[in-house]
């Protein structure tokens, strides 16, 4: 069960049930590899919608309030925009559906009031930034599924938790991310089964800050983007916290480190002053 306002209704007509999980329908994956119809989670994804719920082109702009299922491969249009309203849930049907933002998606949660964008069952297949596309998130909690970022895209979350997909949560292959006050990782006392909290292969610009990066086996893959911004984050109880590769270059000073900082070397530039002795205080999403 859904519930949309009136203007949201007004797109329904440009949805098409039954649209394959593929919204660009160029036989390559979110990532830009091939698509091996399989999900994030490693199942089977046959294409097939639940019927239910959103699914196709969306066409005009719109409120989603109260619940909101995705049912299928679903695509923001250039030039729509959505937005999201305080203390709405998404609902991503099946592991295959996903949400395509070739225009722009704006959540608008509060402190009191969350955005919860979740899978029904253990995962879906994500939410693309793509090329032009923009997301604007504050104070949501995201689990199940990946964000992902193409060249041309912007990004900005504010006060938001991102953790528990199978595979890598943020993935940028360009554009522009703008991130604070948020976590990305699990609380003491949960679980999570995310490999990477961060994997950048390619940045317009990069900005990270009063942030927590925690709980995975690696908290940063930085294999891509210069003079990017990570100042003032915790990073905390990761196996790697930050992994690097030849060309990039990056600003970790005045942060947490539970484990060794990154330093310059192979290829990469590394600055890392003024680390902090303790968690910091104001990083992570805000009350």
């Amino acid at each position: 069960m859904r519930n949309l306002s009136v203007a949201a209704c007004l797109f329904l007509a440009a949805c098409t049930i039954g649209e394959d999980a593929d919204p660009s329908g160029d036989s390559t994956a979110d990532d830009g590899t091939t698509d091996d119809s399989t999900t994030d989670d490693g199942t089977t994804d046959d294409g097939t919608p639940t019927g239910e719920g959103i699914s196709g082109n969306i066409t005009t702009s719109g409120t989603w309030t109260g619940t909101t299922v995705i049912g299928g491969g679903t695509t923001i249009a250039p030039g729509v925009t959505i937005t999201v309203e305080p203390g709405t849930t998404i609902e991503f049907a099946t592991a295959g559906a996903n949400l395509r933002v070739d225009g722009t998606f704006l959540v608008n949660g509060t402190s009191a009031s969350k955005v919860n964008i979740k899978a029904r069952g253990t995962g879906f297949g994500g939410i693309l930034a793509a090329n032009g596309g923009s997301i604007d998130m504050k104070y949501a909690v995201q689990t199940g599924g990946a964000i992902r970022m193409d060249m041309g895209s912007t990004v900005k979350i504010t006060d938001t938790k991102l953790f528990k997909v199978s595979g890598d949560f943020l993935i940028m292959n360009g554009g522009s991310l703008d991130m604070s006050y948020s976590q990305v990782g699990p609380s003491p006392g949960e679980t999570d089964t995310t490999h990477c909290q961060l994997h950048f292969n390619a940045a317009t610009s990069i900005k990270v800050t009063h942030s927590i990066l925690s709980g995975a086996p690696y908290g940063l893959m930085f294999y891509g983007g210069t003079l990017a911004d990570f100042t003032s984050n915790n990073w905390l109880t990761n196996g790697i916290n930050v992994s690097t590769q030849p060309g990039v270059s990056g600003d970790f000073s005045n942060g947490y480190f539970d484990d060794d900082p990154p330093v310059s070397g192979a290829g990469a530039t590394i600055t890392a002053n003024n680390l902090a002795a303790a968690p910091l205080a104001d990083a992570g999403v805000r009350p």
